[in-house]
Order: structure tokens, then C-alpha cells, then sequence
């Protein structure tokens, strides 16, 4: 695992660096709002949507496992808040989107409850073939469709969706599977 992706990376005099997560993930966290929000917000939604997830980041900060990756609890908490804002605004989204989701963030609470499984996703993670990795990722961390998945590695969907559950299966055999 890269250093400069855990979260101890960012912080500055103890405490966390703020500054400097908001101007190296707010791309990264639009692309999952983009993705998870499609045309269903604007943008003005989408931003409040991105400054809350940071905020929350900020608010739970001692809640943090510094040996953790900071993109981890980015994708979580930003799944997290558009699903709730979906809610509160009444829009429905398609529950076939999520339903093979191997996990659900709820909260950063539950992050740091079952630290232990994501830490056993993501040595799994490291021992499959880079293609499948990238393609898990994309699906589960920064909420790609199937369809964007398949155009972006020149494959079939059927074959991303084979390989999602190829997957899934190898990771449930080592962690504990949340429904």
C-alpha cells in the first residue's frame, strides 16, 4: 500500500490536514458523486454534497485509523451522503445499483467498527490480478457503472460482471459478508 495514500500522511503538527485532502481528493470525491447522483442533483446539490463529505471526514477525525487509506473513508462517507441526500429529497434511485454491494458505509463509525474486515478486503485486494483490482475498485470505491467499466478496460459487461463476482466470492471466503 502506497504511504502517501494513508491518512497518517495528512497530518500536519497533530492534526489532520485538511487543507490538503480537500485539494488532492475533491476530484476524486465529484467523480463518486457524479457517478452515484447521475443527472438526478445539479450542481449546486453536488457541491454541497462534496463539502459536507469533508466535513464529516473533519468531525470524525479522531475516529480515524491513521494506517488507513484516506480514499477509503472519502468513498465511504461520500456514498454515504448522497444516498441520505437522495433520500431527503425524495428521489428514488434504482436499489439494483447496490444490491451486490459486498459492503455499505453507514457511517464512519461503521468504518472503524469493521476495520479489521476492509484491512482483509484489501490485502485480498493485493493478490489478484490488477485488472479485477481496478475493475473492483472502480465499481465499489468510486461507484463506476458496469457499462463505464467495461469502456474504460475494452471489455465486455458481461465479463466485468464476471469478474465482480469472481470476485466477491474470493473475498467472502476471508471476511466476515455484511448484508
Amino acid at each position: 500500500m502506497n504511504e502517501n495514500n494513508k491518512i497518517k500522511h495528512y497530518i500536519k503538527d497533530n492534526e489532520l490536514d485538511l487543507e490538503k485532502i480537500i485539494n488532492e481528493y475533491s476530484s476524486y470525491t465529484a467523480t463518486i458523486v457524479n457517478n452515484m447522483a447521475n443527472a438526478r442533483l445539479n450542481n449546486e446539490d453536488k457541491e454541497e454534497i462534496i463539502s459536507e463529505v469533508f466535513f464529516i471526514l473533519w468531525k470524525n477525525k479522531d475516529k480515524l485509523d491513521y494506517n488507513k487509506k484516506m480514499s477509503s473513508y472519502i468513498a465511504g462517507i461520500a456514498r454515504n451522503v448522497v444516498k441520505e441526500y437522495l433520500r431527503k429529497k425524495q428521489i428514488h434511485f434504482d436499489i439494483s445499483d447496490y444490491e451486490n454491494s459486498l459492503y455499505s458505509y453507514d457511517s464512519v463509525e461503521f468504518l472503524n467498527d469493521n476495520i479489521e474486515e476492509i484491512k482483509k478486503i484489501e490485502k485480498k485486494l493485493e493478490t489478484i490480478k490488477e485488472i479485477d483490482k481496478k475493475v473492483f475498485t472502480d465499481f465499489y470505491y468510486s461507484s463506476k457503472s458496469i457499462k463505464d467499466i467495461a469502456k474504460e478496460q475494452k471489455i465486455s459487461e458481461f465479463s466485468v460482471k464476471q469478474r465482480l463476482y469472481r470476485i466477491r466470492n474470493k473475498i467472502k471466503k476471508e471476511v466476515k459478508y455484511y448484508e
